[in-house]
């Protein structure tokens, strides 16, 4: 039989686990973006690099994505090949959990970098020119010098100024967040005659996250920011809400290990419903 072999197939979840953790970084790096704009009170600017974070991330996922279908693909074509691609599944929301506390430790050096990337982009108007600016050896060698892992004692920072409904929201809309896409993977190869349709309905799981994103999440998180730009808030408020974000945030990534399987189920399910429910040429 053609195709990719064992050890390509291992490849290729290795490299979709280790960039999948990198976008979970990335993911988490968007809060360094927030403190650089409240310590240099250009909120909009630190916005637009947040938005860096997040394409960056997107551009990962034209990687990531295609080599775990492929291992759906190939799991889809095995006979018992659902188990072997759930554990495959498994192992990359496991390096989404090394991706959220990898981004959480670096947000203190990624906050220091994009206030020089604040500057930079002020002084030349142009944020193509201030990024390259950033990767000279010069730049690089004094950002390596300042770079800084958290304070042990940054975990004594309290969240009682916090709205805690957000930061519970948080950890959902992130355990969802990772279940929907590989949820529906996994529905495909539960579900070989329906695998398109399942695929198409990742959406049934992160829908919830989507919407919890927009209404709650992202607007408390800027309201926090803005406040601590003005100095309605501490600064110390806005570190407060990073640990906490991200810690919800590992959390969530665990949480998805267990929604893993009946998302799957009942994607499966609703893929076969829509599939037998119509007639289809013999």
């Amino acid at each position: 039989m053609g195709g990719a072999g064992a050890t390509d197939l291992t490849s290729y979840l290795i490299v979709a686990a280790l960039l999948y953790m990198c976008a979970q970084a990335l993911q988490m790096g968007t809060g360094a973006a927030r403190l650089a704009g409240v310590r240099t009170q250009r909120v909009a600017t630190g916005l637009t690099l947040f938005n860096l974070f997040a394409t960056t991330g997107r551009l990962l996922s034209l990687v990531y994505q295609p080599l775990i279908a492929t291992l759906a693909d190939h799991a889809r074509a095995l006979p018992g090949g659902a188990p072997a691609f759930e554990r495959e599944m498994r192992i990359v929301m496991l390096f989404a959990t090394f991706g959220a506390a990898l981004g959480g430790a670096l947000i203190p050096t990624a906050a220091v970098v994009l206030q020089r990337g604040i500057g930079s982009f002020e002084r030349s108007g142009s944020l193509v020119r201030a990024m390259s600016r950033l990767a000279r050896p010069s730049v690089i060698g004094s950002v390596i010098a300042e770079f800084r892992m958290p304070r042990p004692a940054m975990l004594g920072l309290s969240a009682r100024a916090l709205p805690k409904g957000f930061l519970v929201w948080n950890m959902i809309v992130l355990a969802f967040w990772i279940t929907g896409p590989l949820a529906a993977l996994d529905a495909g190869v539960l579900s070989p005659h329906a695998a398109v349709t399942a695929v198409s309905l990742s959406g049934l799981i992160t829908g919830v996250a989507t919407i919890t994103l927009t209404l709650i999440v992202d607007p408390t998180a800027a309201l926090i920011t803005d406040q601590a730009a003005i100095g309605v808030r501490p600064e110390h408020d806005v570190k407060a809400m990073l640990l906490y974000l991200v810690l919800t945030a590992i959390v969530g990534t665990l949480l998805s290990q267990l929604l893993l399987h009946p998302a799957a189920a009942l994607i499966a399910a609703v893929a076969r419903f829509l599939y037998d429910g119509q007639p289809h040429p013999g």
